[in-house]
């Protein structure tokens, strides 16, 4: 039976921790083990035999990592179901989305709160005018000089580009109570009205404000190291979320750590 080893507990270990551990176990050199150790969110090995499992809990364990053991494979995280509104209300939360999506929670039901910036790059195409170029004009004024044709300078020309673009958007996911459901929104498509008189002009403030608020309304909720980051306003450029599938992979660990995942 294969296996899979995790961090222990909420708090994951800081990088340099994770690194050194990964490179002992897997004698790995030390800029491969540091680009693991800042990808892998507390999922220290999988697919493992049980030998190689035990022996990676035995490394983890003379470095002071607490680790959970556990067989693979495991279930998956939830797929995502975006929502759009939030309303606090007698001592509960409730989610609203697009169709029918609705869900209302009292602050045991929910089991992980983690939140994320991610930098999204976007390509489109923009048509432009280009006029001839500086050569170009170069050349034929030469040939006018000579000749005394009045050829012209030369037409402009409508062309196509790539602009590439980039902007940050923060991500939250909610696990609700038998890690069933996994509901997700993001800073560009949300309304923040439930703040009332707290919100902001700003998507991204109302965010972090949002963030705070839930993580307070379910102290219980296991944070990840996004959400942790925003609410003691530490830098969040040094957290390398590339894509949603970071968020996913830590988030799937703070479940699979509270030992709360669903089966089936």
């Amino acid at each position: 039976m294969p296996f899979m080893v995790i961090t222990a507990g909420e708090k994951a270990p800081e990088f340099a921790a994770l690194a050194q551990m990964l490179r002992a176990a897997f004698k790995l050199d030390l800029d491969t083990a540091a680009a693991a150790a800042r990808h892998c969110w507390g999922v220290l090995g999988s697919g493992l035999d049980e030998a190689a499992a035990d022996n990676l809990t035995v490394v983890c364990a003379g470095l002071g990592i607490k680790t959970l053991k556990l067989p693979c494979p495991q279930p998956t995280l939830p797929a995502e179901e975006k929502i759009k509104k939030a309303a606090f209300a007698g001592g509960a939360v409730s989610f609203t989305g697009s169709g029918n999506l609705a869900y209302t929670a009292e602050p045991g039901d929910i089991l992980v709160i983690a939140a994320a910036p991610i930098k999204e790059e976007t390509l489109r195409m923009v048509k432009t005018k280009e006029g001839p170029s500086g050569q170009e004009r170069a050349v034929r004024m030469g040939i006018m000089a000579v000749t005394g044709l009045p050829i012209g300078l030369g037409k402009s020309r409508e062309v196509n580009k790539e602009v590439k673009s980039s902007e940050v958007s923060f991500y939250l996911d909610l696990v609700l109570a038998g890690g069933q459901h996994r509901l997700r929104l993001t800073s560009g498509d949300f309304d923040f009205s439930c703040l009332k008189e707290k919100k902001t002009y700003s998507s991204q403030l109302n965010f972090r404000l949002l963030a705070a608020e839930l993580a307070a309304f379910a102290p219980a909720a296991y944070k990840n190291a996004g959400l942790r980051a925003m609410l003691e306003a530490k830098p969040l450029g040094p957290l390398p979320y590339d894509s949603p599938a970071d968020l996913e992979k830590e988030t799937l660990r703070l479940l699979l750590a509270k030992g709360c995942c669903a089966t089936g």
